[in-house]
């Protein structure tokens, strides 16, 4: 039913085996018609006036938080809407008061742009944190980078390049015992496994909608511990970051009194990360009815019906000789399988680009010398999506 209910959303699906989630995903017919119900309401403006009109706006945005919260088990006042996951790595950074001489810890495996913000940073040392052959990544190894100048520890919790999984929850443990700072890019695990954010630590757990959440409108989120509300200040400022007023904006804006001097008492909410203003509505929109579906799917289901693929898929890769370098422990295992066919890349990259000319998306990433060609498999796919890969790879390869 899952299946069936999930691929009847995504149209996308009728003239390919899409299984590259994981670059961009495809957005569902559900997010399309919210966004298209918003954009005429933009056009006819069927409120009162501009102002209850723009009140609207807002409110319509702030279900995708709404959602979010419900997806994560999150409250929602620890909920941000961002731009995407370089955003709220930014906002992380910014925020985080680091004297000279601090260091970051970030993985040797991780995409880019975990380790950018921080190399924006003047007299901050990035230490990498080495991983085991294969790209395992241990708790032991951030440990043992750890030393007294360690002031923050920023790590994908999914590895982008190998699909491996980090054991957060004891990585989270040992962050908060030695008050460092956890900044969490889950974007390769939001959307295709379970996330309780009441069973694991993080200060920041930021994510972009255009991959496992199957939003691909701009809009992303950010939830933040406790700590980061009472120790850290936003690095902006904007006006809906702050407490309404009693009567409510609307009646605000037409009060002769006011000034822009007042004293302005801002929220102890996640929102205040957010710049307070006018903001991408289609994009909180879309991704507020892409993860109304997966709540309406059940994440649970999700997440059971992606490990049973990648079963599949990891069975079949060996059968017919392909070299896996996702693990095969599946507590480390994700929606992402990675595997190498040929020694050479170049090779490996010419079967992917085989592979798209029969319309089987997949793709080919590396970071460190550690990578291969990378499979998504997504609650939107189902056994006929490995079935056609695997023929076509024995069919490329024979």
């Amino acid at each position: 039913m899952l299946v069936g209910l999930a691929r009847r959303n995504f149209p996308g699906l009728e003239d390919k085996v899409f299984l590259d989630s994981a670059c961009v995903s495809l957005a569902p017919v559900d997010a399309q018609q919210a966004i298209s119900r918003f954009t005429e309401m933009a056009v006819r403006c069927p409120a009162r006036d501009a102002s209850h009109h723009h009140l609207e706006m807002d409110r319509q945005r702030t279900e995708a938080a709404r959602e979010v919260a419900k997806l994560l088990h999150a409250e929602q006042r620890h909920v941000a809407l961002i731009e995407s996951t370089s955003h709220g790595l930014n906002l992380a950074a910014q925020a985080i008061r680091l004297e000279p001489g601090s260091n970051v810890l970030v993985p040797d495996t991780e995409f880019m742009q975990v380790a950018i913000p921080w190399q924006g940073l003047r007299e901050v040392e990035v230490r990498p944190v080495r991983s085991e052959p294969g790209g395992v990544l241990t708790v032991e190894a951030f440990e043992r980078a750890m030393d007294a100048h360690t002031r923050v520890v920023c790590v994908s919790s999914v590895q982008w390049c190998t699909g491996y999984r980090l054991d957060m929850r004891r990585l989270g443990e040992l962050c908060r015992e030695r008050r460092i700072w956890l900044v969490v890019d889950a974007i390769h695990e939001i959307g295709a496994m379970r996330v309780d954010v009441r069973e694991r630590y993080s200060d920041f757990l930021i994510t972009g909608g255009h991959k496992w959440l199957n939003a691909p409108f701009g809009c992303g989120l950010m939830v933040v511990s406790d700590r980061v509300l009472e120790e850290l200040r936003p690095p902006s400022h904007g006006y809906l970051s702050m407490e309404p007023p009693p009567e409510g904006w609307g009646q605000y804006f037409r009060t002769p009194s006011v000034t822009p001097f007042e004293d302005h008492h801002f929220v102890r909410e996640a929102r205040a990360f957010e710049h307070g203003g006018t903001a991408n509505y289609p994009g909180a929109i879309g991704l507020g009815a892409s993860v109304r579906l997966l709540n309406t799917l059940g994440v649970d289901q999700a997440e059971a019906h992606i490990r049973a693929l990648t079963d599949r898929l990891r069975s079949e890769l060996l059968r017919i000789g392909a070299r896996l370098l996702t693990p095969e422990d599946a507590a480390s295992r994700s929606g992402l399988t990675v595997f190498r066919w040929f020694d050479e890349p170049a090779k490996d990259q010419a079967l992917v680009e085989r592979l798209l000319d029969r319309k089987i998306y997949v793709s080919m990433r590396f970071t460190s010398g550690v990578g291969g060609i990378r499979v998504s498999t997504h609650f939107f796919n189902d056994e006929t999506d490995i079935d056609r890969l695997v023929r076509e790879l024995q069919a490329l390869t024979a």
